[in-house]
């Protein structure tokens, strides 16, 4: 890591919710290209294929990878138009530092090495909800929730399944929509 603090302002490169999509893309590039300069980063955000995602719902960005090798950023549509740009450029700094412990470690976790990257591109490790879930999974005896967003194997049988916090019985029911 480098020893002085860069800024990360991301006001300078701020686009609006109604960008087209290859503007949005062609700015997160050159933002990413200033992180990547500015904090000494092992990643060529140029050797990178960039993208938007306008399907997914529990991930703001993704790096995609073959073996160690970090090949696509998906940055997510949604997540976008929702937090705007200051919270995207967070996102960009999250997969800066996947790109650069693939390429150096061959690392893609969020373990120790990729939460001290954090504290220092000032990111976090973690997104915030930004999709409405279609299920939710709850526990009888705690009544923890489970966002779902698919009708996986916990939703159609959660009686198979135990909560992880308390050990109770867990039920699914249908996300409540806008205006029921």
């Amino acid at each position: 890591m480098t020893s002085g603090t860069p800024t990360l302002e991301t006001e300078f490169y701020a686009v609006d919710r109604d960008v087209a999509v290859p503007e949005f893309l062609a700015v997160a590039k050159v933002y990413a290209r200033d992180v990547v300069e500015a904090y000494d980063l092992a990643a060529d955000v140029s050797a990178l294929k960039w993208e938007v995602s306008k399907r997914a719902k529990r991930r703001a960005g993704a790096v995609k990878y073959h073996g160690e090798h970090p090949e696509t950023v998906s940055l997510t549509w949604e997540y976008f138009q929702e937090h705007g740009w200051a919270a995207t450029a967070d996102v960009i700094r999250h997969e800066l530092i996947h790109v650069h412990l693939l390429n150096e470690a061959g690392d893609p976790s969020h373990g120790d090495a990729f939460r001290e990257w954090a504290t220092e591109l000032r990111t976090s490790v973690t997104c915030e909800r930004f999709a409405e879930p279609n299920w939710w999974v709850v526990c009888e005896s705690c009544g923890s929730e489970l966002a779902r967003y698919r009708k996986s194997k916990l939703v159609k049988q959660p009686e198979n399944y135990r909560c992880s916090g308390c050990g109770g019985r867990l039920y699914a029911r249908t996300a409540k929509k806008n205006g029921d």
